[in-house]
C-alpha cells in the first residue's frame, strides 16, 4: 500500500485487518542500522513466515512513494516468496488533503509528517492505470 503520509494508510490497514489480513504497518521504521533497504526492515522475517503460510498480507510505507522502493519489494518477495501475488494500491497524490490529516491528528511528531509529506510529495508518481485510493479526509489515519 502506497501514499502519503496523512493519506488513509493506517485507517485501511485496520479495515483490512478486521477483514483478516496481516498488517505491517510503516514497514521500514526503525529497520536495522537505520537502512532503507526492504530486508532491513525488522518486520522482514514475520513477513516472509506469514506470506510462506499462506496468509493475506498487506505492507504499507511512504518509501514505497518512489518507484524504486517498490521495484526493489517486489524483487526481494518473488525472491522469497515464488509465485506470490503482489497487488499495489496507491492513494491519491493530494499534498493538501494529507496536511489537513495531519494537522487534525496533533501528534508530537506533527513536523516532521509534514516534513515527510512535502519530500515525498516531490517524487510520488502513480504508475498509469494502477488502482487509486481517495486520501480519507479527516480520519485517524
Amino acid at each position: 500500500m502506497v501514499g502519503l503520509p496523512g493519506c488513509g494508510k493506517t485507517t485501511q490497514l485496520c479495515q483490512m485487518c478486521r477483514d483478516g489480513w496481516l498488517a505491517f504497518d510503516d514497514f521500514k521504521d526503525n529497520a536495522f542500522d537505520n537502512c532503507s533497504e526492504f530486508r532491513k526492515s525488522r518486520k522482514f522475517r514475520a513477513l516472509i513466515r506469514a506470506l510462506r503460510d499462506g496468509l493475506r498480507c498487506v505492507v504499507a510505507d511512504i518509501d514505497f512513494c518512489k518507484e524504486e522502493s517498490r521495484a526493489e519489494a517486489v524483487t526481494v518477495l518473488l525472491a522469497e516468496v515464488p509465485g506470490v501475488k503482489l497487488d499495489w494500491r496507491f492513494f491519491k497524490n493530494d499534498p493538501s488533503a494529507c496536511e489537513a490529516n495531519i494537522k487534525s491528528r496533533n501528534r508530537p511528531s506533527l513536523p516532521d509528517e509534514l516534513k515527510n509529506l512535502q519530500r515525498y510529495s516531490e517524487f510520488y508518481d502513480i504508475p498509469q492505470g494502477a488502482v487509486v485510493l481517495p486520501v480519507v479526509q479527516n480520519s485517524q489515519t
